[in-house]
């Protein structure tokens, strides 16, 4: 048995090296990546910081890649989650459901950095980076694909990894039905004059939710979501207005909010693919489905199913 995963961000990349711990490199792998994980263009390993649930980083450690993610994964300790305008809020505390964390936030430029790494010497696993795959051919007992660089590989099963719209699923006539969201995300790394110290928050306003993962350095992960039809709007902000309107939004929970890192913004959409499973195929993570970012469950799910 063989198995050819296209996409090579967290969801192919832990596949990848999941097959490799759980057959002890029995089980060949052959991950294709088009961009290399050190490069900041990489979509999937870009400037953004993800939230890891603890079931997750119990499966990780499982399979032997928590250790390599954890020097620079911050604890979530404490989530707080309110309603703008509305008295009542909730706290949710580790210790009072007996563990250390409730989750971790990972930097996934990082992280990138380290699964590679985990995948240069995984039993099993040949990587082929960067590389496209250009054509793809399934047949009765094998699936090939040919890539950018003329190689052409052959295996049993082929698994989509590379994202939303996932090309790899549309060669082989995957369907998706989509939804749009009245709403667009920014995301940004910012910093406050009080220390995160493992909180997190979500707090929800009346154009949508705002989150804010606790990093390293004082800093934290913001998620802030507004009607799709203020996007020009709100990209226009310069810093001093963008911390301006957040402070407003958020409040002082974290003290004041003294900078803001490089924004991004998307809109946001429910994809869902027709199907997971075809003729020797199979669809992870963001081919599978990609979801409105509100809880910060989509790896989480996709490491569930």
């Amino acid at each position: 048995m063989s198995v050819i995963i296209v996409g090579g961000g967290m969801a192919g990349a832990t596949l990848a090296l999941a097959i490799s711990s759980l057959t002890q490199g029995r089980m060949a792998v052959d991950l294709i990546e088009a961009t290399r994980p050190d490069d900041r263009s990489h979509p999937g390993f870009d400037a953004r910081a993800i939230a890891l649930a603890q079931g997750t980083c119990q499966q990780l450690t499982r399979i032997g890649v928590w250790p390599a993610l954890r020097d620079c994964a911050t604890a979530i300790t404490h989530v707080h989650v309110s309603d703008r305008g509305h008295a009542g809020f909730v706290n949710l505390y580790a210790q009072d459901y007996q563990v250390d964390a409730l989750g971790q936030v990972i930097e996934l430029h990082d992280a990138g950095q380290r699964l590679f790494a985990l995948l240069a010497k995984a039993p099993g696993v040949t990587l082929h980076c960067p590389a496209r795959v250009v054509d793809v051919l399934r047949t009765a007992d094998r699936a090939e694909v040919l890539l950018d660089n003329g190689r052409r590989i052959n295996g049993q099963l082929l698994v989509a990894a590379d994202g939303s719209r996932s090309a790899l699923a549309q060669a082989c006539n995957v369907q998706w039905q989509q939804s749009e969201y009245p709403q667009f995300a920014t995301i940004a790394n910012v910093t406050t004059s009080e220390d995160p110290q493992g909180r997190a928050f979500e707090r929800f306003t009346r154009y949508g939710p705002l989150a804010l993962l606790p990093m390293s350095q004082g800093r934290s992960s913001l998620v802030w979501c507004h009607a799709r039809e203020d996007r020009a709007e709100v990209d226009g902000w310069d810093d001093a207005r963008f911390i301006s309107e957040l402070q407003q939004a958020f409040g002082w929970r974290l003290g004041r909010i003294v900078k803001t890192g490089k924004r991004h913004s998307y809109p946001l959409s429910l994809l869902t693919a027709s199907r997971h499973v075809s003729h020797r195929l199979a669809l992870v993570g963001n081919a599978a489905q990609t979801l409105h970012p509100i809880a910060g469950q989509g790896f989480n799910l996709g490491c569930a199913m």
